[in-house]
């Protein structure tokens, strides 16, 4: 059988990119003849797929199968809609365009075009979530629930084993100061503004040796908004942007980190949690979208965002050895869930049912929506 993966975009780093680079592995591992297709990459991008024009010579194959990722809208929903392939799709959520008002109205646009389009993937084999959260967004937008299920990102924890970590940077937050950690897209539904009120009370309040690393490439009408703030809090020698940094360099953040905060207000997944729990790193997080699936019981869920609290609570773990001992106990744990072993499990139950006889209709159990180990 054949497998054919449609993405819009294919780079390093992105979660999305590496959950399709992670399934074309295991396909190829298993001796499926795999191709990934995107309407645009880098010159990473390129050394693993074509462009998605190319896909258009094995549309007629019924036998053939095509898994579509879908986070932004893009024009290469078309030939998902348009192939004789049998089709998988995998969602993983789009932010609400809301959060984009007033800082880039052309990403409004595209969010809002991507989240009306969702009722027109519908037609389809099955039509995943890599989470939960997102797999109940599709039933409600019209996807039957038995043909729903729940593929789980695979985060590529080894890749950063392997990287050797950039040493000066390391040494220079190695300074004795604590470090407040944020790492993803400097855009407004991370709610950076509040990871900052927060880290002035913490700096102000309980530990003036303090300082907050915020690791990301940045939509820059949000962030000189969130410069504005750090002036204004006067935190200019204590708050770092520190840019799209490359992949020693993120190491080093999560080795150099004491504790790594999220007051994001919608996640389909979030990938830097779990990075932070492979660090050992004490995790804060704000309970909103499927953070607290992806947290899972482990680090700090929190449902109010008081900041004084917050931070009088981070003063405490500073004294509390135990605590954040049995914090960063749970975490590791925690990750059990997401070992390779059991992404492949899944990716395989998933291929398995395309490969039933003509006839049968692959779906999942019914009342679950999961895909099992």
């Amino acid at each position: 059988m054949r497998v054919h993966q449609l993405v819009a975009r294919l780079d390093p780093g992105d979660a999305i990119s590496n959950q399709v680079l992670a399934i074309h592995e295991l396909l190829q591992a298993w001796g499926y003849e795999s191709r990934i297709f995107a309407y645009d990459m880098d010159e990473y991008g390129k050394r693993f797929a074509a462009f998605d024009t190319e896909y258009r010579k094995f549309m007629h194959n019924r036998e053939d199968l095509v898994i579509y990722h879908y986070g932004i809208f893009c024009d290469n929903h078309k030939y998902f809609l348009g192939t004789a392939n049998r089709r998988v799709l995998i969602y993983h959520n789009i932010t609400p365009p809301e959060f984009y008002d007033p800082f880039y109205p052309e990403a409004m646009r595209l969010c809002r075009l991507g989240r009306d389009f969702i009722p027109h993937l519908k037609e389809c084999d099955l039509a995943l979530g890599d989470s939960d959260y997102n797999r109940r967004e599709l039933v409600e937008a019209g996807f039957p629930e038995e043909k729903t299920g729940v593929l789980p990102i695979n985060p590529p924890l080894d890749k950063l084993d392997r990287v050797e970590e950039d040493r000066a940077f390391l040494r220079r937050i190695s300074d004795g100061r604590v470090n407040l950690l944020f790492v993803g897209r400097i855009v407004p539904n991370k709610c950076v503004e509040d990871i900052i009120k927060l880290f002035a009370c913490y700096h102000y309040g309980v530990n003036a040796r303090s300082r907050l690393l915020i690791a990301g490439g940045p939509l820059a009408t949000y962030q000189t908004a969130l410069l504005s703030l750090v002036e204004r809090l006067g935190l200019q020698e204590r708050v770092h942007f520190l840019g799209k940094v490359s992949e020693q360099r993120l190491k080093s953040c999560y080795l150099g980190a004491h504790y790594y905060i999220s007051m994001s207000e919608h996640e389909g997944f979030c990938v830097p949690l779990l990075e932070a729990f492979h660090f050992g790193v004490p995790v804060l997080a704000f309970a909103a979208g499927a953070v607290p699936e992806t947290m899972g019981g482990a680090g700090v869920v929190f449902e109010e965002k008081d900041y004084p609290l917050l931070a009088e609570f981070l003063g405490r773990l500073d004294r509390d050895r135990l605590m954040r001992e049995r914090i960063v106990a749970a975490q590791y744990r925690r990750l059990e869930d997401f070992r390779p072993q059991v992404f492949a499990a899944k990716l395989r139950e998933v291929l398995d049912r395309f490969a039933r006889p003509e006839g049968e209709t692959p779906g999942l159990p019914e009342a679950t929506g999961e895909v099992s180990p």
